[in-house]
């Protein structure tokens, strides 16, 4: 079998870092996979394991002296930094799948990079389509190459997609967990720390995604993708609590069909779906023990309980730039909520405070969507958030 080449963007983070373990898995079994590239922000020491572990022929790291401790300790590795360092990883000879696991708006420009040089796109970069899906799609298109999504839920709607047509879909469902909070009395929302928020109860995700998750922001981005990424309108994409987290997704038929995609809470058996498409391929990954698994529920999302959630999906509905600036605005709240400057509830009230910002100042702005301009009102939205003291 001849090897497929990887690129994996982030490869220190939790996707990441998953996402090799799986190549591993895959290659010991007979499968050929070639990691050519890896990316990391200030984990040199994990990167340089990951260098020993997979020889790839380049790397990107976040600044100069990162690239100052790769080159004396692998003299023939090509070293790349900063936000051009990822678009020139992305776009690097031999590679046929950009695995992009980074977190935030910068994972936009790699995937871009991905797409325009004719790479197949494995996205766990929610940011890509939520701040420029439109810029993506487009690509896609051009190219006419591939996009597959990692993340579990949309992985999870993907699956289900294959069973009908794209006219027979009646509307799709993305399950949430609720996030640690689901139960908590909202009175005591005010008084959370950022240690309560980082107890998901089901997944083992990054900081970011976790607190993303407990405000359900990461839900309303996760419609926003779904939006761009299966051409469906908002009207058609239903979130829906699910506390047990074992039914990903599920996709309604015009006949009333529901079919759900179901696993345990492993980020590493969507990454491989990803990876093996259109094959599966056996493995050893835990498998879901149905007479085992007890009951399962489903409940309304409480709007009341994460306002944020409203917020976000109005401007993803909204369009434009706006949903750069939510995105903007919740990665610079999270983490002043992270390192104690702010209290949880206002990551909700700041992010609706910037979104009326962009109302007044971008609004009537309806010039062509292009990448220059998603990065400026990104930066716009940094500053204004990290102003906000209500």
């Amino acid at each position: 079998m001849q090897d497929k080449g990887i690129v994996i963007l982030g490869s220190t983070g939790s996707i990441g870092t998953q996402a090799l373990d799986v190549i591993d898995r895959l290659n010991v079994s007979g499968h050929g996979y070639d990691v050519l590239g890896l990316s990391a922000g200030r984990n040199i020491d994990l990167l340089i394991e990951q260098i020993d572990r997979f020889s790839p022929t380049a790397v990107a790291v976040a600044d100069e002296a990162g690239v100052d401790i790769l080159r004396r300790r692998f003299p023939d590795l090509s070293v790349f930094h900063g936000s051009d360092g990822l678009e020139r990883l992305a776009r690097v000879d031999g590679a046929s799948v950009v695995v992009n696991a980074l977190v935030g708006a910068i994972g936009l420009a790699p995937s871009l990079a991905a797409l325009a040089t004719g790479r197949t796109l494995a996205l766990a970069n929610k940011e890509s389509l939520v701040i420029g899906g439109e810029l993506v799609t487009d690509l896609v298109r051009e190219k006419r190459v591939s996009l597959l999504p990692i993340d579990s839920e949309h992985n999870a709607l993907w699956q289900c997609m294959r069973a009908g047509k794209h006219a027979e879909i009646e509307r799709v469902i993305i399950t949430a967990s609720g996030g640690p909070f689901l139960q908590a009395p909202l009175e005591q929302l005010q008084t959370v720390t950022a240690a309560d928020a980082l107890r998901h109860p089901n997944w083992e995700m990054g900081a970011r995604i976790t607190i993303d998750s407990a405000t359900m922001v990461n839900k309303a981005f996760e419609v926003i993708e779904a939006h761009h990424l299966f051409d469906l309108p908002f009207e058609k994409i239903m979130p829906l609590v699910h506390p047990q987290s074992l039914i990903h997704s599920l996709v309604e038929y015009v006949d009333g069909s529901i079919l759900a995609e179901m696993a345990t809470s492993d980020m590493r058996i969507p990454i491989q779906y990803a990876l093996t498409y259109p094959s599966r391929v056996e493995t050893d990954l835990p498998r879901l023990s149905l007479n085992r698994m007890g009951e399962l529920s489903f409940a309304s999302l409480d709007l009341n309980r994460y306002p944020a959630f409203t917020t976000v999906l109005d401007a993803g509905k909204r369009g434009g730039t706006a949903p750069a600036a939510v995105n903007a605005a919740d990665e610079v709240l999270v983490e002043r909520f992270l390192r104690g400057d702010i209290g949880f509830a206002m990551i909700a009230t700041g992010i609706a405070e910037v979104f009326a910002r962009w109302e007044n100042t971008f609004a009537e702005d309806e010039a062509l969507l292009t990448l220059e301009r998603i990065l400026a009102v990104d930066g716009w939205a940094r500053a204004q958030a990290e102003g906000i003291t209500l």
